[in-house]
């Protein structure tokens, strides 16, 4: 496990993608929830979004 610490803009850049996934995620989420029709192409396409966008933060992490 690599020990370095992430610096403080860092880490509020990494936080702040965070949440923006976890809120696409909602938006997915809702959508399951909350219609009788579920749209398959919204979910796929938006989980492919988040999917792609946490292996960039990732790598970006393990690059610091």
């Amino acid at each position: 496990m690599d020990t370095q610490m992430m610096s403080m803009m860092r880490k509020d850049f990494v936080a702040s993608y965070l949440r923006s996934q976890l809120n696409r995620l909602q938006d997915v989420l809702d959508n399951i929830d909350g219609e009788n029709k579920v749209e398959c192409g919204f979910a796929t396409e938006s989980l492919r979004k988040v999917e792609t966008s946490l292996r960039r933060i990732r790598k970006m992490c393990a690059n610091n």
